[in-house]
């Protein structure tokens, strides 16, 4: 996180780095990194950016500040390979979709003898919101049955639930946490 510090306060200096043609006219765009747009860049990259907001204004002072209150929100690399580890499973996102209504995690299957007990259909899956505490549940429509795959994994296939979202509770940028028996998927940012 220090040196993402240090680059964009490297950056950000006066006569900070300009991409493009040196010579005026030349047909080609010159391409600034303006204090915004980098300052949004790692935002975006870091899953903050609604967090950085409600912390201040834009400045680059409050900006730091706001990377610096933030970073503890960002998973260590190695969570990924303990999620393969123990459950056979690569968690690829969970985004809102069906117009903010709905929010669908979707996950990658490693090993499908670890990944089983993901697809059993007594167990009833359970997002919790970070913020608010609420807990979401995968609807069961009478003629679809519940919104998840249960049919037995395989290897390399990507599988997905869909949870309710009523009201539009969880928001991009807002963590959740998924419960699907004893499996536990914590601090997932919203995309």
């Amino acid at each position: 996180m220090n040196s993402i510090l240090h680059l964009y306060q490297h950056l950000t200096q006066p006569g900070g780095r300009s991409f493009g043609p040196a010579s005026p006219g030349s047909g080609r765009t010159r391409w600034h990194l303006s204090r915004f747009a980098l300052g949004l860049s790692l935002f975006t990259a870091f899953g903050i950016v609604p967090q950085a907001r409600a912390l201040g204004g834009a400045d680059e002072a409050s900006l730091i500040v706001a990377i610096a209150a933030l970073s503890g929100r960002v998973h260590h690399p190695r969570a990924n390979t303990l999620m393969k580890r123990q459950w056979g499973i690569e968690p690829m996102y969970v985004r809102q979709t069906a117009a903010g209504y709905m929010l669908e995690f979707r996950y990658r299957v490693i090993d499908p003898v670890k990944a089983g007990p993901l697809f059993e259909r007594q167990i009833k899956p359970l997002l919790t919101h970070a913020e608010s505490g609420t807990k979401l549940i995968v609807p069961t429509p009478a003629k679809t049955g519940a919104l998840r795959n249960s049919n037995p994994p395989l290897a390399g296939h990507t599988y997905w639930m869909y949870f309710a979202n009523p009201g539009k509770l969880v928001k991009p940028g807002e963590h959740v946490n998924i419960e699907i028996g004893d499996f536990r998927l914590e601090g997932a940012v919203v995309n």
